[in-house]
């Protein structure tokens, strides 16, 4: 990070920087400071040989108010001004140590030169992968809108009543279950449920109300609830079981068939079914369109290469394994030959 940090160190007193003409009135919030004007400066610190201990005379290093905002810009962009403080102690720290690594030599290290070209390699990396996230994000508008006319059906509402009927009914403290058969007790109550669920879709087909419908289900379940509203609205596809997402193609006073599930049985009665808006869900198509650009061009560069790993340098785990590191496998169970204890 050193190496691209803007700092300027001299034996001498910095000298003035002439503004560009574009940033001469450009002001810190709340400060009078002109680029050029020196925010940090650290006396005794500057550039020295290796193993030297020599301080030479004036040795400073001025960090000015352009430099500074230069490195928060590469670090944290939009800082907090309460976060600046710190910041910039931590920096100079950062400064210091580097000099006394310098003055040691560690700089000339192997050590460091690879560590320095894995540095480089994630920082490249970490740009790579945000300039594909801007790119990703770049949708001219004649994309979004073609994409939201291509999946229509993905952009609907619908609003209906719904009846819903449990496989079984809710067990009395005077009813006992089958001890012997329990599996078969249930038998029963799921196919009468059944047979009552395909007669409340027929009577709500006829035109009957759903509301009383679903009292009737109530009460032959044994759920003393009392049932004021059946009614739904405006719901999207991603809310709906997509087992029963069908209910989409009906038409408002349709009726739909009878969904099932582990728990029981779902009737639709549709009141209407409306398209939204583009503008209402723009963003939502947007984010779809940019998670979908950015998968595209990470799968593109993972397959721009064929990897292969050599599979004695680099063996398959071993499937985990409850004993003990070091413990021996339980013995097998044998069977004793016929006859025999």
């Amino acid at each position: 990070m050193l190496a691209t940090m803007a700092v300027s160190q001299t034996t001498k007193p910095a000298p003035t920087l002439k503004p560009r003409p574009t940033e001469s009135n450009e002001l810190i919030p709340g400060s009078n400071l002109a680029p050029d004007a020196p925010v940090i400066t650290i006396q005794g610190l500057c550039e020295r040989p290796p193993n030297s201990n020599a301080t030479p005379v004036d040795c400073s290093t001025v960090v000015t108010r352009a430099d500074f905002e230069k490195l928060i810009n590469a670090v944290q962009p939009n800082m907090p001004a309460a976060n600046r403080k710190p910041f910039a102690s931590r920096y100079v720290t950062i400064l210091l140590l580097a000099e006394k690594a310098h003055e040691m030599g560690l700089d000339k290290t192997p050590e460091f030169d690879e560590q320095m070209y894995i540095a480089r390699l994630q920082l490249l990396a970490r740009q790579a992968g945000e300039k594909i996230q801007r790119d990703a994000a770049n949708l001219p508008e004649s994309e979004i809108s073609d994409y939201y006319k291509q999946h229509a059906a993905d952009y609907k509402t619908i609003s209906f009543e719904r009846i819903y009927v449990p496989k079984q009914k809710q067990m009395d403290a005077a009813s006992k279950p089958n001890e012997l058969h329990p599996a078969k007790a249930d038998e029963p109550s799921e196919s009468e449920m059944k047979n009552e669920a395909d007669k409340l879709r027929a009577r709500a087909a006829a035109g009957e109300d759903p509301t009383k419908l679903q009292q009737e289900a109530n009460d032959l379940a044994g759920n003393k609830t009392k049932v004021t509203n059946v009614k739904v609205e405006n719901m999207r596809k991603t809310s709906i079981p997509a087992s029963d997402a069908g209910i989409f193609d009906l038409k408002a006073g349709d009726v739909s068939q009878v969904f099932s599930d582990a728990t029981g049985y779902r009737i639709y009665k549709v009141i209407e079914v409306k398209d939204l808006p583009l503008a209402s869900v723009h963003d939502e198509i947007a984010r779809a369109l940019q998670g979908q650009n950015m998968k595209n061009a990470f799968d593109s560069v993972q397959n721009s290469a064929k990897t292969t790993f050599d599979p004695t340098y680099f063996p398959t785990p071993a499937a985990p394994s409850l004993r003990n590191p070091g413990e021996a496998p339980a013995p097998q169970a044998t069977t004793p030959p016929p006859g025999k204890k």
